[in-house]
């Protein structure tokens, strides 16, 4: 049964998003890294989309300056899916004429009457499924006659399914970060009481300093022998106006508290923020986060005196009702660029705490 109805296309296009009936508890939770995108559809359908996955997918994004939407794209037929990779997070199902048949399981949320509505529909309308197989998953459906109806269904709603697509895959791994965070829950209410809003800091992440207000939190591990750290900075400074939300202000901020906050390995050495055209340009957007008003930059760090550099991604919220400027930021530092932008997507998930 339908539960909610939005649109989110411009181009005539629906998503109608509906809850799954088995208790959660039943489920298993999904598995699969960020990045990943399981694009289910028969093989006939694959060999004929392929550079439209491509070009769709693996395109690099002016708000990803060092990564693209995703990075890895499984395609399974509906019984590999079935058998292997039915509680992936991400997925998106292209349903066939031809198809129905073999997709019965995936298709179980719909009665015939709407698939068949559905394929016969000329304009891209999207269909998504949450927790069906599994905790925090997204299931996208599109709809087709067959492989060209559905590459052009695609090219018409491609834009919109990419943010869409990225969006679920940072709320369910928030969901799944943020499934217990009591360990951490403490500093949330001080940073509420003192800033007037405050950020989740998950499990893995440890207080490593705290001084006049900045909080300094890091998780260190190793993933394929290389070690690996991610630094999460909390701190507020008082708002004077509008130009505080610019690039230089932003930059001089960060700078200050950076250079007694996080020191080189030799001394004397500390980090800094770095706009040399070696690295990626600084990308700055406005958006609203829970409703706040908020900044978000993504740029590169270096450590000054050092040949050390890696992304960040700096979110810069305004708080009325203290007159301030709440600012979180997560750094990386790990020498395999595509795995740095993994990470910047767990900082993206975990931000979307801060309210």
């Amino acid at each position: 049964m339908l539960k909610k109805r939005y649109k989110l296309f411009v181009l005539s296009t629906v998503f109608l998003f509906f809850s799954c009936k088995q208790s959660d508890t039943s489920l298993p939770v999904s598995t699969g890294r960020f990045g990943s995108l399981v694009i289910v559809a028969d093989e006939g359908i694959h060999t004929t989309l392929k550079q439209v996955y491509d070009s769709t997918f693996l395109k690099p994004l002016p708000e990803r300056p060092a990564g693209e939407a995703f990075f890895d794209i499984l395609k399974p037929d509906a019984e590999e899916f079935q058998r292997f990779y039915f509680n992936q997070r991400t997925v998106l199902a292209l349903v066939s004429e031809s198809s129905v048949e073999a997709m019965e399981e995936l298709l179980k949320p719909f009665d015939d009457a709407t698939i068949e509505k559905l394929i016969n529909d000329k304009n891209p309308v999207l269909k998504i499924q949450a927790n069906l197989f599994a905790k925090h998953q997204h299931i996208v459906y599109l709809f087709g006659k067959d492989a060209n109806d559905l590459q052009r269904k695609l090219l018409l709603g491609r834009e919109e399914l990419n943010k869409t697509l990225k969006e679920f895959e940072l709320t369910d791994e928030h969901e799944k970060l943020f499934n217990d965070s009591s360990v951490n829950d403490k500093y949330y209410d001080e940073m509420k009481e003192a800033f007037g809003i405050g950020v989740r800091i998950p499990e893995p992440f440890t207080l490593r300093k705290k001084e006049n207000g900045v909080y300094l939190f890091q998780m260190d591990v190793k993933e394929s022998k290389t070690p690996k750290t991610i630094g999460l900075v909390v701190h507020a400074y008082p708002f004077k106006d509008m130009t505080d939300f610019s690039y230089p202000a932003i930059r001089t901020v960060r700078d200050t508290v950076c250079k007694y906050l996080l020191e080189g390995e030799i001394k004397g050495t500390y980090m800094g923020t770095t706009e040399s055209d070696y690295y990626p340009p600084v990308f700055r957007e406005s958006i609203t986060l829970n409703g706040n008003q908020c900044v978000k930059v993504r740029g590169w760090w270096t450590i000054r005196g050092m040949t050390m550099a890696g992304p960040f991604i700096r979110y810069v919220v305004h708080v009325p009702s203290k007159n301030l400027l709440f600012a979180f930021e997560g750094f990386v530092y790990k020498a395999d660029l595509e795995i740095k932008e993994r990470d910047l997507r767990l900082i993206e998930s975990i931000a979307l705490s801060i309210k």
